[in-house]
């Protein structure tokens, strides 16, 4: 920790003034590209990057092209540290975007605040990022708190729930979905049935099952990414459990259901971008058509959609950066949005507020395909 500390405050000492030079704008990326959660990683890489390179072969952003430069965390907070330090001092990025996991974006905040360096959309809806607002720190998306309040209201007042129980990863990531179930649940006069932990990194579900079963609950929020989300759904269903399953955007959309196959049927998962099949909005439309022109292993999915609507915010932010851009002028570009218009998608932020935008929307897995959200009853 010692050479940590060190080496950021050496590293600030020589940084650059916070401007990007010469005729490219390299925009950082510290996330998981070949670990347990490398779907979703690898997700949003693709995402930001399709938008950035429809942007370049128009002329960038006042003449400059813009880069993504990437370093792979395997889902490791320690290495989400050092790939971050590496980009600043090597590649000397103007801005860092799309961390994977909470803990993973909590590890670099003591670098970002050092270094005054602009983290958009660490892709978490935790409260670490959110109160009090970190003036470096921009979410593109709902918290997590948002997002369990509209799968519990719907289980309480569609599914008639009234017994819950969680199923929750070990960690800072897990135990803020854990509150915010809790808060969910109080609001309804309602309290935790049973709870369920496993260790991050591991998809050791089994004791968190049996003392879910032992509740004899009727819904079961998932507070996990998909590899273990897929296993405990596997597991509950092989042991004839009927309950309600939901889970949020934080589970990595069709990896949860490619992964869980026939167990996930049913499953009500919340997401924080519409709803992929409504090409009426002009921001769906464009990312799709963004995405699919240059395929990668990724297609076009709810995190890849993620990525493309948080890197036009970047540009719109970036073409009121100043030129060359700075990062003040980055950030006071963010907090000048008011009713920006991404294509049908609105952001607003302010000194005192961070969070551009909370929508939230239901799909429910049928057929194995995630659809838009009607009814319980269907």
């Amino acid at each position: 920790m010692k050479r940590i500390i060190g080496l950021v405050a050496l590293l600030a000492m020589v940084a650059s003034l916070g401007f990007a030079a010469d005729d490219v704008i390299k925009i950082g990326m510290v996330n998981d590209q070949t670990g347990p959660n490398k779907g979703a990683g690898r997700s949003m890489k693709v995402g930001v990057h399709a938008y950035f390179k429809a942007v370049n072969e128009k002329g960038g952003v006042n003449g400059k092209k813009i880069e993504l430069v990437n370093a792979n965390d395997q889902y490791l907070p320690d290495k989400t540290v050092d790939g971050l330090l590496k980009l600043i001092e090597e590649q000397k990025i103007f801005a860092v975007v799309g961390t994977i996991g909470t803990s993973n974006g909590v590890s670099i905040l003591p670098i970002v605040k050092e270094y005054k360096l602009p983290f958009v959309a660490p892709r978490s809806g935790a409260a670490n990022f959110r109160t009090p607002v970190i003036r470096e720190v921009l979410n593109i998306r709902a918290s997590h708190q948002e997002e369990v309040d509209r799968l519990v209201d719907t289980l309480v007042r569609e599914g008639g729930a009234k017994r819950f129980a969680i199923f929750y990863q070990n960690d800072t990531f897990g135990t803020d979905v854990l509150n915010c179930t809790e808060n969910s649940l109080k609001r309804h006069g309602l309290s935790l049935v049973a709870k369920g932990a496993f260790e991050r990194g591991t998809q050791a579900v089994t004791s968190a099952l049996a003392s879910i079963i032992a509740g004899k609950p009727d819904a079961i929020i998932l507070g996990s990414i998909y590899g273990p989300g897929a296993e405990f759904a596997k597991a509950a269903r092989k042991e004839g459990l009927k309950s309600y399953l939901a889970t949020g955007s934080f589970a990595g959309g069709s990896n949860l259901v490619q992964a869980a196959g026939d167990a996930a049927e049913g499953l009500i998962m919340s997401q924080v971008v519409p709803h992929l099949q409504d090409l009426s909005l002009p921001l769906t439309k464009e990312c799709k058509e963004a995405i699919e022109k240059n395929p990668e292993e990724v297609n076009f999915n709810a995190v890849t959609m993620e990525g493309c609507m948080t890197a036009k915010s970047m540009v719109l932010a970036l073409e009121k950066a100043g030129n060359p851009p700075t990062r003040e002028g980055f950030l006071k570009a963010y907090e000048s949005m008011k009713d920006a218009d991404l294509g049908g998608i609105k952001l607003n932020f302010s000194a005192d507020n961070h969070q551009g935008q909370s929508n939230v929307y239901l799909e429910i897995v049928q057929g194995g395909k995630l659809v838009p959200f009607k009814s319980l009853k269907n």
